[in-house]
C-alpha cells in the first residue's frame, strides 16, 4: 500500500469516525426522549462502530497479526452492542415507549445521506486488508439501518401502533450482531481468504 494510498484510507475512516460520533448523538437524543427501540439499535451500531473505525484509524499501519487480532475483538464488541440493542427492543415490548414517527423518520433520513456516502467511500477500500473489510461492514450496517428507521418512523405514523419500532429495532439489533459474527470468522481467516471471501 503506497503512502498515497494509505492517506486517502485513513482519510476516509476519520470521516466515517466523525459522522458516527454525529449519528449517535441524534440517535441517543431523540431515541432516550421517546424510548425508540429502533434508534437506541442503532444508537448501539454506531457506537461499536465507533470503536470499530476508531480502532481501525490507529493500527492502518501495523502487522497483518495486529489487524486479524484487533478485528476478532471487533466482531466480540459488535455482538455485544448487538446483545445491548435487543434489552431496548424488550422495554419497548413492554410498553415503555413514547413514539412519533416524523421525528424518528427525520432521523432516518439524516442518517441515510452520511450512512450511505461513508458507505460508497469505504467500499473503494475494503479489498486493502481485514481492517478496512471490517469498517466497511459496519458502514454499510449503517447504510441499512438508516432504512430501517425511516420505515419504522413511517409505519408508526400510519398504523399508530409502537410495533414497527420495535420489528425494525430488532432487525437491527440482529444485523450488528450478524456483521461481528462475520467479522469473527473474517479475522480467523488469512487476508487473501478474506479478499476471495468478500469479493
Amino acid at each position: 500500500m503506497s503512502i498515497q494510498t494509505d492517506s486517502v484510507g485513513r482519510n476516509a475512516l476519520i470521516i466515517a469516525f466523525i459522522i458516527n460520533l454525529i449519528m449517535i448523538t441524534a440517535d441517543l437524543a431523540y431515541g432516550l426522549m421517546m424510548n425508540s427501540a429502533s434508534l437506541l439499535s442503532d444508537a448501539a451500531n454506531n457506537a461499536g462502530d465507533v470503536f470499530i473505525l476508531g480502532s481501525s484509524i490507529l493500527v492502518l499501519s501495523s502487522t497483518t497479526v495486529v489487524k486479524n487480532r484487533l478485528a476478532l475483538l471487533k466482531g466480540i464488541i459488535m455482538i455485544a452492542f448487538g446483545l445491548w440493542a435487543f434489552y431496548y427492543v424488550y422495554l419497548g415490548i413492554i410498553g415503555m415507549s413514547q413514539l412519533t414517527g416524523g421525528i424518528i423518520s427525520f432521523v432516518g433520513v439524516i442518517s441515510l445521506i452520511g450512512n450511505t456516502s461513508v458507505a460508497l467511500m469505504m467500499y473503494k477500500h475494503q479489498h486493502k486488508d481485514i481492517n478496512f473489510m471490517s469498517a466497511f461492514i459496519c458502514c454499510r450496517n449503517d447504510a441499512i439501518a438508516s432504512v430501517g428507521i425511516i420505515l419504522a418512523g413511517l409505519l408508526v405514523i400510519f398504523t399508530r401502533s409502537f410495533w414497527p419500532d420495535i420489528i425494525i429495532g430488532s432487525f437491527i439489533a440482529t444485523i450488528v450482531c450478524l456483521g461481528g459474527i462475520k467479522i469473527i470468522r473474517l479475522s480467523l481467516k488469512s487476508i487473501p481468504s478474506v479478499e476471495d471471501d468478500c469479493c
